[in-house]
């Protein structure tokens, strides 16, 4: 069983409001890595805000590893997607238009995905 499927499954209504993230950035650089540590709920309604953070933190540690670290996180179901998704392409979203950076990307799972309807 993966750490997904593990994951508990938590109902919100989309009504709440788009949360505001949080994020922690912890470079290791004798692991050339770059741990983006975030907490609050993720969204598709925020998400670009973590893909912002990423694409800056890639473009400034060329070569690092970039962690997306969901432990302390809440994440949509959508939005987990899509990240999972850009981990395996080995890329990352600008946040601002459809271009893509070419990058190591790992994703940490959340302990909950949220199943929430999302205006995309």
């Amino acid at each position: 069983m993966n750490q997904t499927s593990r994951a508990r499954s938590f109902h919100a209504h989309p009504s709440h409001g788009d949360p505001r993230i949080k994020v922690v950035i912890r470079i290791d650089t004798s692991a050339e890595s770059a741990r983006v540590e975030v907490r609050g709920v993720v969204t598709m309604a925020n998400i670009r805000a973590l893909h912002v953070v990423c694409r800056r933190v890639t473009s400034k540690l060329a070569g690092y590893e970039i962690i997306v670290d969901l432990a302390h996180a809440r994440v949509s179901g959508a939005a987990f997607d899509e990240l999972q998704e850009h981990a395996r392409q080995s890329v990352i979203s600008s946040g601002i238009d459809s271009s893509v950076t070419p990058c190591q990307l790992r994703i940490i799972d959340p302990p909950v995905i949220l199943r929430l309807k999302e205006l995309a």
